[in-house]
């Protein structure tokens, strides 16, 4: 029964809420429109291309960053695992 608490230790120490996950929010690209809307706004309409690159790009760093926290909270998780796995080796079926 000693694994036991080691392992609610390591759960709270590096469980669900040690790393929080990010929402990336996609980009919403401008819509399409007539060659005549497109001149009479042609300030509003680059304005709306800029904005959705900038959008575009911090949704792409954001998904960069969501893709390395994911993959070092799955190293966390997999040594937990193993780690389970080799205290479980020493549990008797009665505990």
């Amino acid at each position: 029964m000693k694994a036991f608490p080691v392992i609610v230790a390591a759960i709270a120490a590096f469980g669900p809420g040690a790393a929080t996950a990010e929402w990336c929010n996609p980009p919403i690209a401008p819509e399409l429109t007539t060659p005549e809307l497109a001149q009479e706004y042609r300030e509003e309409f680059k304005d709306e291309f800029n904005q959705y690159f900038r959008d575009a790009s911090r949704y792409t760093a954001c998904l960069d960053a969501e893709r390395t926290r994911i993959f070092e909270e799955m190293q966390i998780t997999a040594q937990r695992y193993e780690r389970f796995l080799g205290d479980s080796r020493n549990w008797t079926t009665d505990q």
